[in-house]
């Protein structure tokens, strides 16, 4: 090594392979950092709208009816059909507690049902929406999401969807916030790896580029490719075997970036609660089922299922007991489903269910020997036994559009609760 310095070799050498490769390498994780931020922010974006119509169906089904307002003695009330949502926090604490989304629920421009607290415990309600929101919200009828608006002193990432009476009048807004700050922690504890490994790569490439300049610049370069894979989100890209089989520190780094890939893919498509797919990732993957369809005629079925009566657990026992129920259910479908297709957490206790490969008569043979170990297998909550039933509403793929495939089962799974529930219907 002395030799190279005297001679100005190593000098060369570093300007020619290290000096680019450093700065390299600097690119890609900035780069790769900026991107996956920024994807980070967009997936925020689209949980708060998903969450949304999650809430805005939840307060469908729990209170039946048309929003309306009525106005008494100086002070606007909301109504969901006979039931009035001022002071109303059932719900919002519910997902809060869930999901760590503040919701506010307005009359007009003043919130009258909140999550947020000031800072010393109270509740938000009897503010108003500032005049921006006002404006685009509850005078445009427009749902808006806005990356910073400022709640008692607190910056949100949110998203705020109108609320209409039966004459189609905005009469009210749902509002659903993540603080800024707990984004952009999540945002650079994701990163952290990411920068660490960059530098890591750059280090171990100053050291390996003088013997083996080619291999190493080839390594990094499929790195490169997986960290800008995984941030435009596909984190279904697979990584170079030759690099991942390496005994140095470069086949360490790409067998953590498959670990971290894994932890994106649970974070990105898995139900927190259950480890189910998310609704997101069911979507995706019943659209692959569907173009299989079209394209080789693979037959398939979906089955829309929903837990009879769970509210009736939540409400005597506690959501933790609703917790520990809809996590062993999802096991059994988990499991139940291995070599016949896939199961998806589609809201609250409903799941999406679909078997790929086979008709419906066979799907249905299947469906009743699960329903059959749900009806006979009770769930077991501290000293309490669960008897656990559920009804599923079953429908074979074709080529239609997938929402109309999903309405079709959907339509069944009503059709089951209406006449009875602990059944399947076809």
């Amino acid at each position: 090594m002395k030799q190279l310095k005297g001679s100005g070799f190593f000098r060369v050498l570093f300007k020619m392979n290290v000096l680019p490769i450093i700065l390299l390498t600097i690119v890609i994780t900035t780069f790769s950092a900026m991107r996956f931020a920024s994807s980070m922010r967009i997936e925020t974006k689209n949980g708060l709208v998903d969450l949304s119509h999650t809430v805005a169906t939840l307060y469908d089904k729990v209170y039946e009816g048309d929003y309306h307002a009525v106005e008494k003695d100086g002070e606007v009330l909301l109504w969901k059909g006979e039931h009035l949502l001022n002071g109303d926090f059932g719900i919002p604490d519910a997902i809060k507690e869930r999901t760590g989304i503040d919701i506010t629920i307005f009359s007009r421009d003043t919130r009258i049902s909140t999550t947020i607290r000031t800072g010393s415990g109270e509740r938000v309600t009897g503010t108003t929406a500032n005049e921006t929101v006002v404006d685009d919200v509850l005078y445009g009828g427009h749902s808006q999401f806005y990356s910073s608006t400022l709640v008692e002193g607190v910056r949100y990432f949110s998203y705020y969807e109108p609320l209409y009476d039966a004459k189609g009048a905005c009469i009210g807004m749902l509002f659903l916030g993540k603080p800024s700050a707990e984004v952009e922690g999540l945002v650079r504890s994701s990163l952290s790896p990411i920068i660490l490994f960059g530098l890591l790569t750059m280090l171990i490439a100053c050291f390996v580029t003088i013997r083996f300049s080619g291999r190493l610049v080839d390594a990094i370069r499929k790195m490169e490719l997986f960290l800008v894979a995984i941030e435009r989100g596909d984190l279904h890209e697979e990584f170079d075997q030759e690099v991942m089989e390496r005994r140095d520190e470069l086949g360490e780094m790409s067998r953590y970036l498959i670990k971290m890939q894994q932890s994106l893919q649970k974070l990105v498509e898995q139900d927190l609660l259950t480890g189910l797919y998310n609704r997101r990732s069911g979507e995706k993957l019943l659209k692959h089922v569907c173009e299989k369809y079209v394209q080789d005629k693979t037959p398939f079925c979906v089955a829309i299922g929903d837990v009879d009566h769970f509210k009736c657990v939540n409400d005597t026992y506690g959501h933790e007991c609703g917790d520990v129920a809809l996590t062993e259910l999802s096991a059994r479908m988990k499991e139940h489903m291995q070599g016949r297709g896939f199961v998806a957490r589609w809201g609250g206790e409903e799941m999406l269910l679909v078997y790929g490969g086979v008709h419906l008569d066979r799907a249905a043979a299947y469906m009743q020997e699960l329903l059959e170990a749900i009806r006979t297998k009770p769930i077991v909550y501290g000293d309490v036994k669960l008897n656990i039933t559920m009804t599923f509403g079953l429908t074979e793929g074709n080529d239609e559009k997938i929402e109309h495939i999903i309405r079709a089962a959907d339509e069944k799974l009503y059709q089951g609760k209406n006449s009875g529930r602990n059944q399947i219907v076809v």
